[in-house]
């Protein structure tokens, strides 16, 4: 049976910007209309007129994540979020749900992390009811029988084996679980193989009940309607919900490495993969703006510093090079994927590192140098900055973008009022930037893994 699509299956540019802008929601301008309220069950809801195509995006997220598991339950959030999305609900089976959808021109789908389960449904914005009963139905009245269950076991394991068999994500799925060592982010979004197999409905549906509350999740509406009607509408579909209290748990940040890490293994692969990951600010720290920028200047802009060093000398010691950071709500990390020969590893590894320890000292921008040399300089931090507004941008343009980031930064707030993201990277400089890389590249541990090419005799090249 093919896997379905989810969060863990989607392009790398998707993912990046997600991520990106998961930390950094993009809030709507003085000009257009919005609302943030709460229903009496404790649902936080977030309107957004956005009229100009003729949809409607809806997205709920749910504060669940792989951080929430224990070493016995790792893997019940990704296997929810299967069920809620293929199976049954107590209105309607599995099967039914996904006919209605589509007969409806609706686009739907759901994605997990370490923080959070977001559903997300896309359609004509004249089906706005049947929207929110889609929603309701599948989040709030999940039923699951043994033999759906057991359907949902058999998708989840072959997307394990997917995951295994591609060396680029398989690797940076080491990396982060060696920067979030003895951290609840550690755990696997994918969940274990053993408990994946032997969960019992039972188990699903107690941790199903347990987190799938209203107080315990956010709504983003954007598209095109009049704010009044669709909380009016907002109102009739989830304000009868029972008010179930719900205390969300707590965690701590994560730590830094406390020493460096390294992983090697051999794969049936043609060339070798080598994926570096620091310990990076949380969504909340003041070092986030300054990591999206030099990410994007160092391993992801049009021009990226590091190509200049591991691709600009006698050899070019790598194939491909992206850069990208992560930031979650108790930890974030970086991390630096490359494709390359098997005889090139160590050398790229050390150039990389070396490259990112000095990266406090380098200079950014046109005006870090002085008289002639100004002329001559290339001005990386202005193209970064360019280059993110130009990303952002388009991302904004589609309304599901705007609900996904609304609801995810709600789910974590007391409001719907957020910081200017745009605003805060155009203010920084290329101090913000070399301040940020000490603490970040100079002073955190690294993490390596390498997926090296076997030979014919199964024997690392």
């Amino acid at each position: 049976m093919k896997a379905r699509n989810d969060s863990t299956l989607l392009p790398s540019s998707f993912l990046f910007l997600a991520a990106f802008l998961t930390a950094h929601p993009l809030f709507p301008s003085p000009a257009e209309v919005s609302k943030f309220f709460n229903l009496d069950n404790g649902l936080r809801v977030f309107l957004l007129e956005k009229r100009d195509v003729p949809l409607l995006n809806v997205a709920t997220a749910v504060n669940l994540g792989s951080k929430d598991e224990t070493a016995e339950t790792n893997g019940l959030v990704h296997i929810l979020e299967h069920c809620i999305l293929f199976r049954g609900t107590e209105a309607r089976a599995g099967g039914d749900a996904g006919l209605a959808s589509r007969s409806r021109g609706a686009y739907f789908n759901a994605h997990t992390d370490q923080d959070l389960s977001l559903f997300e449904i896309s359609l004509p914005a004249a089906e706005a009811d049947f929207a929110f009963r889609h929603q309701r139905e599948l989040l709030f009245g999940l039923e699951l029988s043994p033999e759906e269950l057991e359907s949902e076991k058999e998708i989840i394991l072959e997307e394990l084996s997917m995951l295994e068999d591609d060396a680029r994500r398989y690797a940076g799925y080491l990396v982060q679980q060696s920067v979030f060592k003895g951290h609840p982010y550690q755990k696997p979004i994918y969940g274990s193989r053993e408990i994946i197999r032997s969960v019992t409905t039972d188990q699903v549906l107690a941790f199903y009940k347990k987190y799938f509350v209203p107080a315990n999740a956010a709504l983003a509406v954007v598209g095109d309607f009049a704010i009044a009607d669709m909380e009016a509408k907002v109102r009739a579909a989830f304000g009868d919900l029972a008010k179930t209290p719900f205390a969300p748990a707590d965690f701590p940040k994560a730590a830094r490495l406390e020493k460096s890490v390294e992983i090697r293994e051999t794969r049936d692969v043609q060339e070798a993969t080598l994926v570096l990951g620091w310990a990076a600010p949380d969504a909340d720290h003041p070092d986030q703006y300054a990591m999206d920028v030099l990410t994007e200047i160092c391993g992801r802009g049009v021009n990226p510093m590091l190509n200049g060093v591991l691709r600009g000398g006698r050899r070019d010691l790598v194939k491909t090079l992206t850069m990208s950071y992560i930031a979650r709500r108790y930890g974030g990390f970086v991390v630096l994927t490359m494709t390359l020969e098997p005889d090139n590893v160590a050398a790229a590894k050390r150039q990389a590192v070396d490259f990112m320890k000095k990266a406090r000292n380098l200079n950014f921008a046109k005006d870090d140098y002085m008289g002639e040399a100004k002329f001559y300089a290339f001005d990386f931090l202005g193209s970064a900055k360019n280059q993110i507004r130009f990303s952002v941008e388009a991302f904004q343009e589609n309304g599901l973008n705007l609900a996904r980031s609304l609801s995810r930064y709600i789910l974590f707030s007391d409001n719907g009022n957020g910081t200017d993201f745009l605003a805060a990277i155009d203010k920084l400089t290329s101090s913000d930037l070399r301040k940020a890389a000490a603490r970040v590249f100079s002073e955190g541990e690294v993490a390596s893994v390498v997926i090296l090419p076997k030979d014919k005799s199964g024997q690392r090249k």
